[in-house]
């Protein structure tokens, strides 16, 4: 695995590897390979999927893709099979409901995020560097000793939002990227709570 080259801090030299984080695709298919055309961009090695694929037919949009690939099930993944083996067929590696992914020393929790307390038990357990999850569609980047990361959703009709986010693994910064807006189902509903 390739790696963007030294950073020199304070004359030690540091690797840094980019990891593309997203959720809840739903379907979106232009906006994953919008995604994925921004992760070739910014030479990410790495892409975690935190669920909310849904069809595996979506799984063709990673075709071609030539780092490390992760993707666990998300609440509205219904075929489960059919996800599997389509992921499969395009380079990535299915974890089922949860993940742990080690990344240049960091140790990284993947999960979709549907129970809450168990994501608050993940971070406060101390065990991960990074916890990155999905499912409520809020881009979030919460630190302390155990960083929390929502990237968002690709989708966009839930917030209006379409987001990505990529993590700096030398740094832990987290930079994350605007990929458009789209009327919100509250929006098009003219429903507001």
């Amino acid at each position: 695995m390739g790696h963007l080259g030294p950073r020199s801090f304070g004359g030690r030299f540091v690797i840094t590897m980019l990891i593309g984080l997203l959720s809840d695709s739903h379907d979106n298919f232009p906006g994953l390979q919008q995604a994925l055309e921004i992760f070739k961009k910014r030479k990410v090695e790495m892409i975690l999927h935190a669920g909310d694929v849904i069809a595996p037919g979506m799984c063709r949009a990673f075709e071609g893709w030539e780092g490390d690939l992760f993707l666990v099930y998300g609440n509205n993944d219904g075929d489960r099979t059919g996800l599997k083996r389509d992921f499969a067929r395009a380079g990535g590696e299915f974890l089922d409901d949860f993940g742990e992914v080690e990344a240049d020393g960091l140790r990284i929790a993947l999960l979709h995020g549907t129970y809450e307390p168990l994501v608050r038990g993940l971070v406060e357990s101390g065990l991960y560097d990074v916890v990155v999850r999905g499912h409520d569609h809020h881009v979030r980047v919460v630190p302390g000793e155990t960083l929390m990361i929502n990237p968002g959703e690709v989708w966009g009709h839930f917030t209006g939002r379409k987001t990505v986010a990529i993590l700096d693994t030398s740094s832990l910064a987290t930079d994350i990227v605007e990929m458009g807006s789209r009327p919100s189902i509250l929006d098009m509903t003219g429903r507001r709570p």
